[in-house]
Order: structure tokens, then sequence, then C-alpha cells
């Protein structure tokens, strides 16, 4: 942009063709001048969540088992680290969007972020998993927790302003959908690819665990830091399009938010179902270590997981739209607490067919875990649009994982470590019967607790399917103009039931930062 197109006024703003927030006759210009989204843009921009879709996955399958069996740090302080490093990251998320958003350089206020991060994205992955020896396990505590939080601020510096990018290439509501198809499609390829590769290095390094662990961390951190080469050169932003990703009143957004009702119960729904899927994958290790006996076919049982998860999302997908998202949520998780409950009678002598179908059940579950609440969001944000005459997109999914990551960090990653440690459990030993039987009960009643709390509140979800047309053909009368004062009473009724305000309060511009 040149100097005097900065110098410019803002022309009047104009409604959106899609009707969402109101665009100025500038940047609906963009939309006809701006540069097009060719195959390759989606390639350049999809590559990039191969990091995003895939450290997370290695680092909680994999983090906690290499702190307490390869290190030797304690289950207590291996869950601790892990809890603390959470909550920084939850605490950094809205702090990093701020400075993306105020970020002014030669290549944007994004893009730069993706060229800084190269190198550090290897190194930070690469120095988590490099046994070190220390004297004491203060010592090494402090070490994996630095090492953790490195390894988040880096994440989280990337990950930020990319998800922000995908706005800022194109304005058009299809163009957006395939820009988030091919994130979505590389980030399913890393999920496979780090839910079985790792350990396929680290068992061909028996005879010296550290160096299987040091190995992988050096293939996937390059793995990792290589694409986004790819997407600095293959992407651009357009300053039309540039809209903050956070508010300098960020956190009184945040709480505003909640006077949604139905996003408090949305809330729950995803924080619970998320739980269950961390606390597992963070004791699925162990529970084939050490419940199991049976190490070696981590890569079948996990793979065998993610590939059902990534088919049944398509599933999930008809379910939602033909009985409704609370009724694909609810057998989602049944279905995932009949695998978990499944499990009882595998035992080392197990045929693996059998443990094959039982791991492919959690998987029919876990897909509803992961889809169902980010399909939600959409029709969350409606509601919150009749509320406050907005759309504030950004806020709503800053906050849901915001709080996903507070409770990691306080209750989920310091649970397991902390369980593990109470029950007597010895890293690098054949476990005593009794502490294999404690173990189990905390195996599966952990994560079922989570999901039977996500079952009850996802009965109180009224966002059904009828509900979600009335509301958006209310939003759609008054964007045109129509009155409050002329509503019917029966949208009246299911509005102020969605909202869990009166209806006379809604659409109260002032209300996104005074609700």
């Amino acid at each position: 942009m040149t100097k005097k197109e900065h110098s410019k006024p803002l022309a009047k703003q104009v409604p959106s063709p899609e009707g969402g927030p109101a665009l100025t006759s500038i940047s609906r210009a963009s939309l006809t001048t701006e540069r097009p989204v060719t195959f390759k843009t989606l390639i350049a921009y999809g590559v990039g969540d191969i990091y995003g879709g895939g450290a997370f996955i290695i680092v909680s399958l994999f983090y906690m088992f290499f702190m307490t069996e390869v290190v030797g740090l304690s289950p207590a302080l291996a869950g601790l680290a892990l809890g603390i490093g959470k909550v920084w990251d939850a605490i950094t998320d809205p702090l990093m969007g701020y400075l993306s958003d105020h970020t002014r350089s030669r290549y944007g206020r994004r893009r730069v972020y993706f060229l800084v991060g190269i190198v550090p994205i290897a190194l930070s992955y690469i120095i988590m998993w490099i046994r070190v020896q220390a004297s004491s396990q203060v010592a090494l505590f402090f070490y994996y927790l630095f090492a953790y939080i490195l390894f988040d601020a880096v994440i989280t510096m990337v990950m930020t302003p990319y998800s922000a990018l995908a706005a800022e290439l194109s304005a058009d509501y299809k163009v957006r959908n395939r820009l988030s198809a091919a994130r979505l499609f590389f980030s399913g390829f890393s999920s496979l690819l780090a839910s079985t590769v790792p350990s396929m290095i680290i068992n061909a390094h028996k005879e010296d665990p550290a160096q299987g662990y040091l190995i992988m961390s050096i293939v996937f951190g390059i793995l990792f830091a290589i694409p986004w080469i790819f997407v600095f050169w293959g992407t651009w932003e357009n300053p039309h399009l540039a809209s903050p990703t956070v508010s300098r009143d960020f956190m009184k957004e945040f709480a505003s938010i909640l006077k949604n009702k139905s996003f408090r119960i949305h809330l729950m729904m995803y924080v619970f179902a998320y739980s269950a899927m961390d606390m597992l994958m963070g004791l699925f290790t162990y529970y084939l270590t050490y419940y199991l006996q049976r190490p070696n076919i981590y890569s079948i049982a996990m793979g065998t997981l993610m590939i059902v998860q990534l088919f049944m999302i398509l599933v999930y997908t008809k379910v939602a739209n033909i009985k409704g998202k609370r009724f694909a949520y609810i057998l989602g998780m049944s279905i995932f607490l009949v695998g978990l409950y499944a499990t009882i009678v595998l035992t080392s002598s197990t045929p693996l067919l059998v443990l094959v179908l039982i791991c492919a059940v959690i998987g029919l579950g876990t897909a509803a875990a992961v889809y169902i609440p980010y399909a939600i969001l959409p029709n969350v944000i409606d509601v919150d649009e009749l509320m406050t005459a907005q759309q504030r997109a950004g806020v709503y999914s800053g906050a849901m994982t915001l709080a996903r990551k507070v409770v990691q960090g306080i209750i989920v990653m310091p649970l397991i470590g902390f369980f593990l440690q109470l029950v007597g459990f010895q890293s690098n030993q054949a476990q005593t019967p009794e502490v294999l039987s404690k173990f189990l009960i905390f195996f599966i009643t952990g994560p079922s607790i989570f999901l039977i709390l996500g079952i009850i509140v996802a009965m109180r979800f009224e966002l059904s399917p009828k509900n979600s047309e009335i509301l958006v053909k209310e939003l759609e009368r008054i964007r045109a103009g129509g009155r409050l004062e002329d509503v019917s009473p029966e949208v009246k009724t299911i509005c102020e039931k969605l909202t869990g305000m009166r209806y006379e309060e809604c659409w109260n511009k002032k209300g996104a930062t005074e609700i």
C-alpha cells in the first residue's frame, strides 16, 4: 500500500454481502481487486498446520512418559510442569494476538512471525526431548518446565498470527472455507503421522530410549519447521481485510460473552469433551506399556483410533444435520464411554484384533468430541449477534482455547501426575498388581467423569436445528430494519431461552463490553 493510500479517509460503511459485519467501500472494492487464492495458495497456507496438528499430539502422548520413564522425573513434578506450561500458554495466547495486531514490518503483521519462527520451531521442539543429567529432581523439573514453556511460546508466536491470516487472504466466504479445509487436511495428516511414526522411531532404539526420543525430535522438529518457508512465500496479507483479532479490552470482552447462556453450556460441553481426550492421551502410553505390557502395538492402536476418528467426522457432520448437534454430541460421548469401559476386558494376551476393535470404538466417540464443539460455535456466535448486534467470532474462539488450556493446566495434567505418584507408580519397573488395578480404575473413571458431565450439560443445550433456523430468520429480519417490538411471541420465547436474557435487552451494541 502506498503512503497516499494510507492517508485516504475511510468511506461510509455499507452492509456486508454475506450479512455479516459492515464493510467500508474501500474493503468492498477489495472484494473484486484482491489477489486470487489459487490451489498453490491453498497448499502453501494449509501446510502450516502440519506444525499445529502434529506437535501437540506428540507432546500429549509422549512428553510426560518421556519425563518419567527416560529422564526419571517424578510423575507429580512431570504433571506439574505440563500444568504450569499450559496455564502460561493460556495467558500468552491473547497477548500474542494483541502483539500481532499491532506489529508493523515490511512483511506485514502476520507473515513476519512465520519467517522469524522457522529456526525456533525446530530448536524449541528438539530441546524438550534431550535427556539432561541433574543432581536433583528440582533441577530436572525446572529444565523441562523451561523447555516446555519455550515450546509453548514459539508455537503461540507462530500459530496465533497463522490462525488470523485466513481472514486476510480473502473476504469471500467460500474461499475462506477452502482455506479452512486445506488447513484441516494437513492438520489431520500430521495428526496421523504424529500418532504412529514417533513410536516406530523410539521402539527402533530400545537399547537407548533417550537416543530414540532425540532422533524423533530432530525428524519432527525439521518437519514442523520447513513448511513455514512455503507459508511465508506462498501467502500474503490484504490490508483492506485486516481486522484486529484481539481488542484492547480483550479481558472485558472475554468476561462479557459469559452472559450468553448458549455459550456457557457450549463451553462446558467443549471443555468436558476435550478434557476427557486429554486425559486419555496422557495415560494411553502408560496403559499399553505397563498395564497391557504391549508397547510395540502403540502405532497400530493409536493409528486405528485416529483413522476412525478422521472418517467419523464426516459421519457426525451428517448426523448433526439430520438429528441436531446435541444429539450427535451425546451419541459420540456415549460411544466414547462404551469404548473406555470395554478396555476392562483387555489383557496382555488379548488378540490384537480385539484390541484394535476397541480402539476403533473409542475413535467412533472421540470424533464427536473433536468435531461437534467447533461445529456448534457458529450457532453460538449467532446468539451473541442477537444480543450485541456484533460479530465476535475471534473473541469466542479465543475464549474456548483459553478455557481448555486453563483446565488442562490447573486440573487435567497435574491430576495425572499426582495420581500416578499417589498410587505408588515406579518408573522403569514392573508394577505391582495393586498399582495396576488402581491405574486401570483411574484410566477408565478419569475420562468417564468428564464425559458424563458433558452429557449432562448437553441435555440443557437448546440450539436445535429448528431453534437455530428460527434464530437465523430473526437475525435476518432485524438486520433488514425490523423492530424488536414486532417479534412474534413464539420467536421471543425461543430467543430468550437461547440468550438467557429478556428479548427487549437484545441487539444492544454497547452490550459487547458492558454486559
